[in-house]
C-alpha cells in the first residue's frame, strides 16, 4: 500500500498478517494476480477487478485493470512476441468511458499517482480538477521480476458523470435463438470501398442483421480487371421464433440487392 499512496486505514484483525491495510489502490491486487499467472506459466494476462478504493475521504468505487506479459504471441507472419504498452491501457479506459455514455476526456499529464511511469502516463480528465481515469505504464521499481513492462487503469466510478439526455444503457439480454450465417460472395468495381458495402448490407434489414463481417478480397485469377471479390458473412438474428426457409431467402434477397445499388454483383 504504500506505494500506492499508504493505507488510510488499517484492521487490527487482518486474515493474514500482509492484508491488514485497506487497499488504496486496485491495481497491487491485480499486479500480485498478473505475477500468480506469469510464474505459472500463463504467457500474457489481461485482468480487471471491479471494487473500492479505501482513502482518508471515504470509500472510492472504482474499476482497475492490468495487462502484462505478452500481447501478441510470436508468429511467423507477425514476429517476435510482442508486450502490452500504455496505449492499450488508454485504449480500454477510452472505451469504457465512452460505452458508460461520458463525454470524451482529455489526456493531461501532470497530478499522476507515484505508481505510474513518469513520462509513460496520463490522467483522463473532462477539466484540470474532474479526473476519470489514470492510465500507463507501472513505475519500473514495481515491476521487477516481469519480463516485459506492465500497463494498468483505474477508472474512478464515482467520478463519470450521468448520461447525456439521462439515458442509460439497456441491460444485456442475449437472445434465446441461435443467429443464423450467410456468406455472400460479390463482384464489385476495385473502386468500391468495402467498408461502403458492409454498411449497405448491415442496413439491408436493421432489425434482422446483428453482424456483417468482410472475410475475403481476392483479385486474380478469374476475377474480370476492374474487379474485385468480396466475401461477407452475415449474421441473420431470430428474436421470437427460428426463420423459415422463406424468411432466410426474402432476407438474403434484401442483402444481394443493397450490395446491388453500390455496383456488386453476387459470384455464380
Amino acid at each position: 500500500a504504500e506505494a500506492f499512496g499508504g493505507a488510510a486505514f488499517t484492521l487490527d484483525n487482518p486474515i493474514a498478517a500482509d492484508m491488514a491495510a485497506m487497499r488504496p489502490s486496485l491495481v497491487p491486487g491485480l499486479l500480485a494476480a498478473a505475477r500468480r499467472n506469469l510464474d505459472r506459466g500463463q504467457a500474457g494476462v489481461a485482468l480487471f477487478e471491479i471494487g473500492r478504493r479505501y482513502l482518508a475521504e471515504g470509500e472510492r468505487p472504482t474499476l482497475g485493470l492490468l495487462l502484462a506479459g505478452e500481447a501478441r504471441a510470436r508468429h511467423w507472419r507477425t514476429g517476435p512476441a510482442a508486450g502490452w504498452d500504455a496505449l492499450d491501457a488508454k485504449a480500454l479506459a477510452l472505451a469504457l468511458i465512452e460505452a458508460a455514455g461520458a463525454p470524451a476526456p482529455q489526456l493531461m499529464g501532470d497530478a499522476l499517482p507515484g505508481w505510474l511511469h513518469p513520462g509513460r502516463a496520463a490522467r483522463l480528465c473532462l477539466g484540470p480538477k474532474h479526473t476519470l481515469a489514470v492510465v500507463g505504464e507501472l513505475h519500473p521499481a514495481l515491476t521487477r521480476g516481469f519480463q516485459r513492462p506492465v500497463v494498468a487503469a483505474e477508472l474512478w466510478l464515482d467520478a463519470l458523470p450521468a448520461p447525456r439526455g439521462g439515458r442509460t444503457r439497456p441491460a444485456f439480454a442475449p437472445p434465446p435463438l441461435q443467429p443464423v450465417i450467410r456468406d455472400f460472395a460479390f463482384l464489385a468495381p476495385e473502386t468500391l470501398a468495402a467498408g461502403a458495402l458492409l454498411r449497405a448490407v448491415r442496413g439491408a434489414d436493421k432489425a434482422a442483421i446483428t453482424e456483417v463481417e468482410l472475410f475475403d478480397r481476392f483479385t486474380g485469377r478469374g476475377i474480370p480487371e476492374g474487379e474485385v471479390s468480396l466475401a461477407v458473412g452475415v449474421t441473420f438474428q431470430p428474436r421470437e421464433r427460428s426463420f423459415t426457409d422463406a424468411e432466410l431467402d426474402a432476407l438474403s434477397s434484401k442483402v444481394v440487392a443493397a450490395a446491388a445499388a453500390l455496383g456488386a454483383r453476387l459470384r455464380s
